[in-house]
């Protein structure tokens, strides 16, 4: 869903662009504005849930829980992934290829259209902790694949390099599927029941770590760099795709519920579990 509002979004943004007047921004600020009502308006429709218990002095068990932190930090590092099309890609084409500068738009819309096609397929089968780890795992091994195809596509005939190129963003889209269907489940089902926000809440700093660290570490390494640059970055992804089943079973080893009497011990929950009408889950 959340690339077919990328999807939508840049085409009204690019008819703007093209139109080009003082009227057509202000009526795109104006409709990204409503479009934000509109949520909220649909959020408005949903039904309450009644929180699960806690118990008082938990209010920063995810800040404690070392093996979630290790994994926000992974995923962090991961997440830097979605740079690599938005930033490392745009500027590699225009300052080291010949391929035709199009081609940065027709890069985003295969992304997105992949995407939008294949990402509930992708995450059927990523239905568990240890699901989520290997396809972490796999994540990695096609985002290398990735910056290695892209890497070679500097120097080369024009047709060449926009081969290269578009067949590196279907491998890095793949790996994408892997990344965010992992990312969804390890962090739903590694959260105690009695703390998924502030769970969630912490992981989501991963993001904000990509968002930080990722664009000036892709272009100092991609750009700046070059080639060697792509399998350095390259590498990192595989490492932590490898890396992540390790802290995963960690994760699964270390006592989530610490500091709950023993009566009200809070299982995890996997993504499809929070994600079930209250009717299921009050009789669970």
């Amino acid at each position: 869903m959340t690339n077919i509002g990328i999807s939508l979004g840049a085409v009204l943004a690019g008819w703007v662009v093209q139109v080009g007047t003082h009227h057509a921004y202000q009526v795109l600020v104006l409709g990204n504005a409503l479009t934000f009502v509109a949520s909220a308006a649909v959020l408005l429709l949903l039904p309450p849930v009644a929180p699960d218990p806690t118990t008082d002095g938990l209010r920063w068990t995810a800040l404690r829980d070392r093996p979630y932190l290790a994994l926000t930090l992974l995923e962090g590092v991961m997440a830097i992934q979605f740079k690599v099309l938005t930033v490392a890609i745009p500027l590699w084409v225009v300052a080291a290829t010949s391929a035709p500068h199009w081609l940065i738009s027709a890069t985003m819309l295969l992304n997105t259209l992949i995407v939008i096609v294949f990402q509930v397929r992708a995450s059927r089968h990523v239905d568990s902790p240890a699901a989520g780890a290997v396809a972490y795992r796999r994540a990695g091994i096609a985002f290398l694949a990735a910056c290695a195809l892209i890497s070679l596509s500097a120097g080369t005939p024009a047709w060449v390099a926009a081969t290269l190129l578009l067949t590196a963003v279907v491998v890095h889209t793949v790996g994408e599927l892997w990344h965010s269907a992992a990312g969804f489940e390890v962090s739903f089902a590694l959260a105690p029941r009695h703390a998924t926000g502030q769970y969630l809440g912490v992981f989501g700093l991963g993001a904000g770590l990509a968002e930080t660290v990722g664009p000036t570490l892709l272009i100092a390494l991609c750009i700046t760099w070059g080639r060697p640059g792509w399998y350095v970055a390259g590498a990192l992804f595989l490492l932590t795709g490898l890396a992540a089943p390790l802290t995963v079973r960690w994760a699964q080893r270390h006592p989530q519920t610490k500091g709950l009497p023993s009566h009200e011990t809070a299982p995890a929950s996997t993504a499809s579990d929070l994600l079930s009408p209250p009717v299921a889950r009050g009789t669970r």
